[in-house]
């Protein structure tokens, strides 16, 4: 098993499958975007693969597959072929912008897929457009609505809050209340200049402006690998409202991850600037000691906990996979 220096249990890896992307969120990267990484640099699905595998073999259980838009890569629904075949591998999720999975969700499914998470910043038509820098709020639905259709369970919406601009809980109230789904509330993270400090809403503002919409039972947050939150549910609802703090309440104390990012390199937090290359590992040929190794360098280097404040960490979020 994989353990860092606080005795955290490490199994759960995110993988940056590209940095490109079909949107330009606001809250994600700045409007010209970020420089593309060179499709010689980006990892192949092989080399992930190999990787995994060898992760998996100390412990990695589950992989959850992040961009960029991952969808934006061709083969994706062959990767998590792969990676389910891997000894070891418990699951394989997937965070998507949702607004490609109408096209891919059957594939992924029969790849074996097992879960969406899908950024969805507005429910409403101009604010999504905003956001998202010309984005279409249909086509994000029109995902939404796939994943139930193929079966994905649990389905989670996540929505980072900026204020003043898609703060107001209501509509994802009542999405919570028709659809069987998870809204997660998620702090703005200030990292680098595309992310004003200004725009911040700490999650005990949701809670106590969810208190407007009547009573509220408190349950537990619906499975996955990640950060849990709070999580509350309208009596009779069918879906549930979960705050996440990356900001206000760190859950640095039971990190469980790493994150791989599209041009090979094994990030150990995501609010620090410590990043492993692993493409001596892998190229020519995946080089499951050398590998192995660097899987141990990392949990000797891993941070023990985020930066209190973050201005410049070298990449962008969109760079990073969340």
């Amino acid at each position: 098993m994989l353990h860092d220096p606080p005795a955290r249990r490490i199994d759960y890896l995110r993988v940056s499958v590209t940095d490109r992307c079909n949107l330009r969120c606001r809250y994600c990267m700045p409007a010209a975007g970020v420089p593309e990484v060179s499709h010689h640099d980006v990892l192949r699905f092989e080399e992930i693969a190999a990787f995994v595998a060898v992760a998996a073999g100390e412990g990695i259980g589950t992989v959850r597959l992040t961009g960029g838009e991952p969808l934006a890569r061709l083969g994706c629904p062959e990767l998590v072929r792969q990676l389910r075949a891997v000894d070891g591998v418990r699951e394989v999720t997937l965070t998507t912008n949702g607004t490609l999975l109408p096209r891919y969700a059957p594939a992924l499914r029969e790849a074996g897929l097992a879960r969406v998470n899908i950024g969805l910043p507005s429910l409403d038509p101009a604010t999504y457009r905003h956001l998202t820098r010309g984005g279409a709020l249909e086509d994000a639905l029109a995902g939404l609505a796939a994943a139930f259709a193929h079966g994905f369970s649990p389905v989670k919406v996540n929505v980072v809050l900026l204020r003043g601009v898609n703060d107001d809980p209501a509509p994802f109230v009542a999405l919570s209340e028709q659809l069987p789904v998870e809204v997660r509330f998620i702090e703005y993270m200030p990292i680098g200049p595309v992310a004003p400090h200004r725009y911040f809403v700490p999650a005990d503002t949701v809670v106590a402006r969810l208190q407007a919409f009547g009573p509220w039972e408190e349950v537990d947050p619906l499975p996955g690998a990640g950060p849990a939150g709070r999580a509350f549910r309208r009596p009779g609802a069918p879906g549930r409202i979960a705050c996440i703090t990356p900001v206000s309440d760190h859950f640095c104390h039971w990190c469980n991850r790493l994150r791989l990012t599209a041009d090979g390199r094994l990030r150990l937090c995501l609010l620090a600037p410590q990043e492993i290359d692993l493409k001596p590992a892998l190229r020519p040929q995946p080089d499951p000691e050398a590998l192995r190794m660097l899987l141990g360098r990392a949990m000797r280097e891993k941070p023990w906990r985020m930066a209190d404040t973050t201005v410049e960490l070298g990449r962008r979020m969109s760079q990073i996979g969340g």
